[in-house]
């Protein structure tokens, strides 16, 4: 292998299990294979909540992890002409049991270590592929430092010769993550676009005590911060003592800031929906809103500014 694809590796892991700890995507190890051949698609998303009218939804990921280049159009294109091929597996049974259906829905997702270029983004916009950049997250930088360090500290006989398996045993016998381990969940912005909220491990508990309180499920984030680059808009939200971030690519904001229904109500700037498993084993949502009125403007400077006013 490669040093990037033992990177990508690594990293691999460490995303699919913020997803299994999310409560929402459950990781099932399984080989997906396409239409026309393997495409090394070893595992796939399974939400955990069921959604009607559709077939069963299967969540295909990508995971790059390019030491300084950013994820290029080219990079999305050939992730998107897996999807279809994977997608052109659909059958129907037919025998003594009738008509049994074997089909899924598929959709993508790619995570990536680094940016996503402006052509990349329009690609995956349109070819609804769904971008997550941990670039820009605090929380994720101890972790993707670790990564870099140990596969930069083997020597390149040993990356050409290493199995997977030892390169996974290899990192957690040799690496000390404790205490740097985040928090995640999936959060939903306005009903329409995935993020992964990242925080320090214990983050969603007072959240999710203060929204279940609510006879809505509802909790109001205290502030919220904006930074942006070309690329990418960072967000962190600060709720009682506890603060997380996500990421939204550029592209993407301007899209959801032009579509025709995007109004704002009771001075919301913007709400994100986060589903959750409570302790008894309800399947829930929690909406956190952000407001406004009543933030101290005086902390605000030109870089944060509500999601409702990108662009401007």
């Amino acid at each position: 292998m490669k040093e990037h694809q033992a990177r990508e590796i690594i990293f691999e892991e460490k995303v699919k299990k913020l997803l299994q700890d999310s409560n929402y995507i459950n990781i099932v190890e399984q080989n997906i294979p396409g239409r026309s051949s393997s495409h090394g698609i070893n595992s796939y998303g399974k939400l955990n909540l069921p959604t009607a009218f559709i077939f069963p939804l299967r969540i295909i990921f990508q995971y790059k992890y390019y030491a300084k280049n950013k994820v290029e159009l080219m990079h999305v294109r050939d992730f998107g002409g897996i999807i279809a091929d994977i997608s052109e597996t659909n059958y129907a049974i037919q025998g003594d049991m009738g008509n049994i259906c074997d089909r899924y829905n598929y959709t993508g997702c790619y995570f990536s270590a680094t940016a996503f270029s402006r052509e990349a983004q329009e690609y995956a916009w349109a070819h609804n592929i769904f971008m997550v950049s941990l670039e820009r997250i605090g929380v994720m930088q101890p972790i993707l430092k670790k990564i870099d360090s140990f596969v930069s500290g083997l020597s390149e006989n040993i990356i050409n010769n290493i199995t997977k398996q030892e390169l996974l045993e290899g990192y957690e016998r040799e690496v000390d993550e404790e205490n740097i381990i985040p928090e995640g969940a999936i959060g939903i912005i306005n009903d329409v676009y995935p993020v992964m909220i990242l925080g320090k491990n214990g983050w969603t508990k007072p959240v999710i005590e203060e929204a279940t309180k609510s006879e809505i499920n509802r909790a109001y984030i205290d502030s919220v911060y904006r930074s942006e680059n070309q690329f990418e808009a960072n967000f962190e939200l600060n709720f009682m003592e506890c603060s997380a971030e996500f990421s939204v690519p550029i592209t993407v904001v301007e899209k959801l800031m032009n579509r025709e229904d995007n109004e704002t109500k009771n001075n919301v700037i913007f709400n994100i929906d986060i589903p959750f498993i409570s302790d008894k084993e309800i399947k829930k949502f929690v909406s956190l809103e952000v407001f406004l009125e009543g933030f101290n403007r005086g902390d605000y400077t030109n870089k944060q500014i509500s999601f409702f006013n990108f662009g401007e």
